[in-house]
């Protein structure tokens, strides 16, 4: 079974200001490693439920917020821009049975 698993930021639990989801930031640090760790259940998690296979898209603006050394090393990686299909770059590439949305919110307004 194929999971893919596509994480932004905002919705990360602990996560509840603008800032700490702006690349730089000194409160980014903080929210890329709680994200870092609900990617990291959610891949366990994906494992644990039969998993033969799990790519994460990394979704929160310049894409480039989980640090490879930190994510589960079963997992593959997918960071960084342009992609043509954003926050589900990579899902083209072959056929999955499941999609993880963690950390993703509601629109504004």
């Amino acid at each position: 079974m194929k999971i893919f698993i596509s994480a932004d930021i905002e919705g990360i639990a602990g996560v509840m200001r603008p800032e700490q989801c702006t690349p730089g930031h000194p409160e980014h640090q903080l929210a890329r490693g709680l994200m870092e760790q609900e990617v990291n259940a959610a891949i366990e998690g994906a494992f644990a439920g039969g998993a033969t296979e799990v790519v994460v898209a990394d979704s929160h603006a310049q894409m480039t917020n989980l640090r490879a050394e930190n994510i589960d090393p079963r997992a593959r990686l997918v960071q960084g821009k342009p992609r043509v299909l954003s926050m589900v770059e990579g899902i083209e590439q072959q056929t999955f049975d499941g999609l993880f949305l963690v950390g993703f919110h509601s629109a504004a307004g």
